[in-house]
């Protein structure tokens, strides 16, 4: 018998609380019916019958969730767990120098989306939960004194499991975008939203392996088409690219192999060579892994001087900073080491915080800010 399928199915979720619901309220009923005395003493029975139950049932669910995130490194504190964010930073963590006034547009009366617009394109080469990409464009777009001009766009990639549309849910990208561009930190710029992978279960770390071509879908599929139906784009000084997690790593590997094509970039909670899942892990070949190592370009001194990325990470963050469990795969400790003195690589090191979005959005209107200056 087969045990493969998706975990993630909605009725199966269902079903377990619908099961967890029942089980303590059956065990309850068959307490009292089995039990002697007056009606109360039954009952009684019955209630601690559920209270067991239940009980256990808190203490098994607590236990498994402790061990997962001993293995994963998720929250660090309660205070995470229990849905609590951190708080903004109240300084930069991060040297920012404008090289270049921010264009301040005023929104029309006649302007036909004052708060900004969603939009989308249908892109060809993945599954069909992947292609759609949504695009949301600053009302600056919709100015008829803009009408032909190019806007700069950021091109954000979402974590492994996110699909376009989910990627501005995992970590909120727009509203920050919106209350940077209206006080005048950045221009005004359209945002494109990619998924963290283009096959269901296929782990490619927008590289081109196994006949996926992930990394060209990007750059030949996605660019030319984002760019002939928007008004953005169009030259390197109007590109960013950036990420969370696995979208992390993909911009910064694509800004220091590709630097002719990005102006600038930013990772939260980034790592420096693609680490696979299985099947892609068996398929890696040690010459595909180098070629795409953000870690070997910089401990062979390769990294263009206009190169220009972003790196944010907590060095409570196992799955990013380090972790000795993973024998060197984590290397978010060992590129800091490396590239720390290099101009084209500023940091922002966090204290505390896991592998979480709560650990790092507070930290995407300085990472915006920071792009800014750059001409975002």
């Amino acid at each position: 018998m087969s045990i493969d399928g998706s975990i993630l199915s909605p009725s199966l979720a269902d079903g377990m609380v619908v099961l967890a619901i029942l089980l303590p309220l059956v065990i309850g009923v068959i307490c009292v019916g089995r039990a002697a005395g007056t009606w109360w003493r039954r009952a009684l029975k019955g209630a601690i019958g559920c209270v067991v139950v239940l009980t256990c049932q808190g203490i098994a669910l607590v236990a498994v969730l402790l061990q997962v995130n001993q293995s994963y490194g998720l929250y660090t504190g309660w205070s995470q767990l229990l849905g609590q964010q951190a708080p903004p930073p109240r300084q930069n963590l991060v040297k920012i120098r404008r090289h270049s006034p921010v264009r301040r547009i005023p929104i029309s009366k006649d302007n036909p989306h004052p708060e900004g617009e969603w939009s989308g394109i249908e892109v060809e080469g993945t599954d069909a939960m992947y292609s759609h990409l949504p695009v949301w464009l600053p009302p600056q777009y919709f100015e008829k004194s803009q009408s032909h001009v190019s806007f700069p766009v950021l091109y954000w990639v979402g974590g492994l499991n996110d699909t376009g549309e989910h990627a501005n849910v995992t970590v909120p990208i727009t509203g920050p975008a919106e209350k940077l561009i209206e006080d005048g930190q950045v221009n005004p710029f359209a945002v494109v939203f990619l998924p963290g992978r283009i096959r269901e279960g296929q782990d490619t770390e927008c590289t081109n392996i196994g006949g996926m071509d992930h990394q060209s879908w990007i750059l030949d599929t996605v660019m030319p088409k984002i760019e002939k139906h928007f008004r953005v784009g169009h030259i390197r000084a109007q590109r960013f690219i950036a990420g969370y997690s696995t979208g992390g790593y993909c911009a910064a590997n694509l800004t220091s192999k590709y630097p002719d094509r990005f102006n600038a970039g930013f990772g939260l909670a980034p790592y420096f060579h693609p680490l696979f899942d299985p099947p892609q892990s068996s398929q890696a070949t040690p010459l595909l892994i180098s070629e795409n190592s953000v870690v070997n370009r910089v401990r062979s001194g390769h990294v263009p001087r206009d190169v220009r990325f972003l790196s944010v990470i907590s060095k409570a963050d196992r799955q990013a900073w380090s972790d000795p469990a993973s024998k060197g795969e984590i290397d978010g400790e060992e590129f800091w080491k490396k590239a720390r003195s290099m101009s084209q690589y500023p940091f922002m090191l966090l204290s505390q915080g896991g592998h979480t979005t709560g650990t790092y959005a507070p930290y995407v209107p300085q990472s915006l800010e920071w792009l800014g200056q750059y001409g975002l």
